[in-house]
């Protein structure tokens, strides 16, 4: 009898063994199929500039798979400004947790920049959106100190409202974009400055404005990614990313041929423009280091 229950119990403890030993592998499995939510924000209007940084968080997701694994891109279930992302973000309230934008050493205190410029230098320059009815004025513009002296429009709480009026610019901060076309469009300030590969796109939406062909405004401020603070895994993920995405070239190779960034140094003609050179106080110490580390990439 002793025997039999002794065997009994013996198998009962192979039995389980077998099944310990079996299940350890179905864990781990399911530990490394974590997958990753990417929540991105929008504005209204359907602006295709964002198509070119949606493609590039893609790509960065993508070539980090074989290290963080699977990830799923969402857009956010409405659009908001970006004080209410930046907002959002910051308190980590699960609505969006990814911006991209210019940087500031105060957007770089609320939140964790991913030090990749986005724009490979092309977003130091800005031409100007304007009604049609004031190309001559715009084009028999002279100098800065005439520039200064007409009406920017910006959006609210955007860095490059803070570097315009630190250069002594007259600026009407309005929330929202599409705000500022419709008030572009009836007259309510004198002209946008646009990034480069953004200008001719936004100018095909909205009849009453072109782009000028007289100036152009150059101050340094790389666009970044950035999320939480506090959101190390996709802090890491990104820049890991990154990393992979400048040495195989994809990087490179999605921003010479995307169709909003591939043919905006040509279309700017920047070599018959004149250019009025702003300074910008609102660099970070490190961001500074970034920019001389990419120097190459940043158009003189």
């Amino acid at each position: 009898m002793n025997n039999l229950i002794h065997s009994s119990f013996k198998h009962y403890c192979m039995t389980l063994a077998l099944i310990a030993l079996i299940a350890t592998p179905v864990i781990t499995k399911a530990k490394e199929q974590q997958v990753d939510i990417v929540t991105y924000p929008w504005i209204e209007g359907g602006f295709k500039v964002d198509d070119y940084y949606i493609a590039l968080l893609k790509l960065v997701l993508e070539n980090s798979k074989d290290k963080f694994g699977e990830y799923e891109l969402i857009k956010a279930e409405f659009p908001m400004f970006q004080n209410r992302v930046v907002s959002e973000i910051k308190q980590n309230r699960g609505l969006v947790n990814i911006l991209w934008t210019k940087t500031s050493i105060q957007r770089e205190q609320v939140l964790a920049p991913i030090r990749y410029p986005l724009l490979r230098g092309l977003g130091a320059y800005r031409i100007a959106l304007i009604h049609k009815d004031n190309k001559l004025k715009f084009s028999s513009l002279t100098s800065e100190k005439s520039l200064r002296h007409l009406l920017a429009g910006q959006g609210v709480s955007w860095p490059d409202s803070l570097i315009l009026q630190d250069n002594n610019y007259s600026l009407l901060e309005v929330p929202g974009h599409e705000s500022l076309f419709k008030m572009l469009s009836s007259k309510r300030f004198d002209y946008m400055p646009r990034a480069l590969n953004e200008a001719w796109d936004e100018a095909e939406m909205f009849p009453n404005l072109i782009v000028d062909t007289n100036f152009a405004i150059h101050y340094p401020a790389p666009y970044y990614f950035f999320v939480n603070i506090n959101n190390n895994r996709l802090i890491e993920r990104l820049e890991y990313g990154f990393r992979i995405s400048e040495e195989n070239g994809s990087f490179k190779a999605l921003f010479d041929t995307h169709e909003s960034t591939r043919e905006a140094l040509l279309r700017a003609d920047l070599p018959n423009r004149k250019i009025f050179w702003l300074t910008n106080n609102f660099l970070s110490p490190e961001t500074k280091k970034v920019m001389e580390q990419h120097k190459g990439d940043f158009t003189k």
